[in-house]
């Protein structure tokens, strides 16, 4: 796909890997919808980053857990740009508590947004793409659910679902439309711990001995996104931690 005119919506584009992946983007010609549900002031920083390359973005708030919004949000973004060629399901949760702690709450709270809305979105978008036109989905997955631990226990169930969920809509959505994954691995520290000493982490446990960035994210979306013989493919970004 040449990316120069194409519109893309980008989930939680306004922190972390969602923000990188939308500067990326907007570096490669594309119009942006960017999707934020408390990020604001991050999501304006990635519009006006566009706007000053020439391009149109415009920003979207939208609670994902919610149906209706989600729904709306994808109306939205395709009466703004016409329609919409390529979403990123870039938007999560991630909340610890092992098996016997996991709450139904707990459960419900990270598979509607990590899992349904990703679903849902994915349903939505291939609705509005006009005939005759091919899109690209391309979903943030987690490099962790291919160890099997423990900890963050529904939030691993939820991913090892988003990589069942990429290969089946690869199949149903062929040939019109790609469905690829990214997996990363450790990219930044958690948030509320960015104190943590990432090189010592890197150490412990990546072969590579360095931990990633949100540029290496955005670098393989944008590989994936150029590739047209390419679906129902999870890229490991790990640095060879889940060898």
């Amino acid at each position: 796909m040449e990316l120069k005119g194409k519109t893309a919506l980008v989930t939680g584009s306004g922190v972390r890997l969602g923000k990188a992946i939308s500067r990326a983007l907007a570096e490669n010609g594309c119009q942006l919808a960017l999707h934020y549900h408390s990020s604001a002031g991050g999501a304006e920083e990635v519009r006006a980053y566009a706007q000053a390359l020439g391009l149109r973005a415009q920003t979207f708030q939208a609670d994902l857990s919610n149906p209706e919004e989600l729904r709306a949000l994808i109306t939205q973004g395709s009466a703004v740009f016409g329609h919409l060629d390529i979403l990123i399901n870039n938007s999560a949760i991630y909340l610890p508590g092992k098996g016997l702690e996991t709450t139904p709450d707990l459960l419900e709270k990270q598979f509607r947004l990590n899992l349904f809305a990703p679903v849902l979105l994915i349903r939505e978008f291939a609705a509005q793409l006009p005939e005759g036109l091919q899109g690209k989905v391309v979903n943030i997955s987690d490099a962790k659910v291919f160890r099997h631990q423990a900890d963050h226990f529904a939030y691993r169930l939820t991913k090892a679902a988003v990589n069942e969920m990429t290969l089946m809509y690869a199949l149903e959505l062929a040939p019109r439309i790609t469905v690829n994954a990214v997996a990363p691995g450790i990219m930044l520290p958690l948030a509320g711990r960015e104190d943590t000493d990432m090189q010592a982490l890197a150490d412990r446990r990546i072969p590579l001995k360095r931990v990633g960035s949100p540029e290496i994210i955005a670098e393989n979306v944008l590989h994936i996104l150029a590739q047209d013989f390419m679906t129902g493919n999870i890229i490991r970004v790990d640095g060879g931690e889940g060898i």
